[in-house]
């Protein structure tokens, strides 16, 4: 937040300052419009003063020139112009606020000036911690055709910290989807604040789909683990479905501790791809990160049973499914075979969990480097037990 008060601070000054020295160029500038002496010669002392940094003493000498009666509309447009520098560059934003305000009022500014005043009035309500009336103006800049990305980002800023969330996500969903679009990476720190305000607001759909975003664009262990929160928490969740998310953290090179490894490698052996597990817990024990801790003869046992598991094949008194047959056949080196057998119970029909046997078709299809062909079948995954959020996220994976 800091960062953005100092960005529109200094914006204010630069506008602030090139307006004193319209002053001196105004008899050229401006042959109808001219100041009388009892209003220019304070004014004129008030510019001699703001170059020597007395913006104060300055602030004075403009009073006297406001003092004046019967001024004109030019004579007041010089006056508000020269209070709203001299009193941003004296760090008085109230003062500089009435000075702009003033000006907008006024109706004596055009096209880019008016713009550029309505930008720094903003600016000026923002640093006041105004957010109210900094949202009115930067809506009124907006509006007017202004394209400064600066107002949208205070804009948002003003909403988030009014605590108006709805407001925030109506605001950056669209503007993130058409970074998208345009094949630009969309900003982290706005899809943490379009993830944040959704959340709040209770739009799961937005809020997750934030995180994807995060994921495909700035990949962390913590906006995985958020994401594959907020799946297992949608209604209708299915867990059988938690061996894929293990899945998609160790394809995108995310599983990291011992309860990842430990976890997943007997999810493996329940799911039925013990060829699976034996790769994941050998995978622990070679980086390290299994047989160094207190529970090393724990993890040694596992990772013997999955080897007894991988090295046996098919339980023939208790065979799984021939989906799971033919993906651990995949696991085991044998993608042409296990793909086969998958695409033939598949075609077969009646499966009970058929998304999710077209989820693992998918799977078996990346893992064997058949990118193309894994993104066709990922695309054909719809259910509503979380296969088909899973499927979206593989999708960000195979199409890279």
């Amino acid at each position: 937040m800091r960062t953005i008060h100092r960005r529109f601070k200094h914006a204010a000054l630069a506008a602030a300052g090139c307006a004193l020295f319209m002053l001196a160029a105004s008899h050229a500038a401006f042959a109808a419009d001219t100041l009388r002496p009892d209003v220019a010669k304070p004014l004129n002392d008030a510019q001699t003063l703001y170059h020597a940094h007395k913006y104060k003493d300055a602030l004075g000498k403009i009073a006297q020139a406001a003092a004046v009666p019967n001024k004109t509309p030019y004579e007041t447009y010089m006056v508000e112009e020269m209070r709203g520098a001299a009193a941003m560059a004296a760090g008085d934003t109230g003062t500089a606020a009435q000075a702009y305000e003033g000006l907008l009022a006024g109706g004596q500014l055009k096209g880019g000036e008016e713009q550029s005043v309505t930008a720094t009035l903003a600016g000026v309500y923002f640093q006041q911690r105004n957010y109210g009336r900094a949202i009115t103006v930067a809506q009124r800049y907006l509006k007017a055709g202004g394209n400064d990305p600066q107002m949208r980002t205070l804009l948002v800023q003003s909403y988030y910290l009014s605590n108006d969330c709805g407001s925030v996500v109506k605001l950056l969903k669209p503007s993130v989807e058409g970074e998208v679009r345009a094949g630009r990476t969309p900003d982290e720190s706005q899809l943490q604040l379009l993830g944040t305000c959704a959340q709040r607001v209770k739009d799961d759909a937005s809020y997750r789909g934030a995180l994807e975003k995060l994921v495909a664009y700035h990949p962390k262990q913590s906006y995985w683990d958020d994401l594959f929160t907020a799946i297992r928490n949608k209604p209708g969740y299915s867990s059988r479905l938690d061996i894929d998310t293990y899945r998609l953290r160790r394809a995108t090179g995310s599983l990291a501790s011992v309860d990842d490894y430990m976890e997943m490698t007997q999810l493996a052996l329940v799911a039925g791809t013990p060829a699976e597990a034996k790769q994941v817990i050998d995978q622990g024990f070679s980086s390290g990160v299994l047989g160094r801790d207190a529970q090393a003869e724990r993890e040694k046992r596992l990772q013997a049973l999955a080897a007894k598991r991988a090295a046996a094949g098919v339980d023939k008194d208790n065979p799984p499914a021939p989906v799971d047959q033919g993906f651990n056949l995949v696991f085991a080196g044998k993608a042409k075979d296990g793909i086969s057998m998958m695409e033939a119970a598949i075609a077969k029909g009646g499966l009970e969990h058929a998304d999710q046997a077209q989820l693992h078709l998918g799977i078996a299809y990346y893992i064997a480097g058949q990118k193309a062909r894994a993104v066709q079948a990922l695309r054909a995954v719809k259910g509503t037990d979380g296969s088909s959020d899973l499927a979206q996220l593989w999708l960000l994976v195979a199409s890279k």
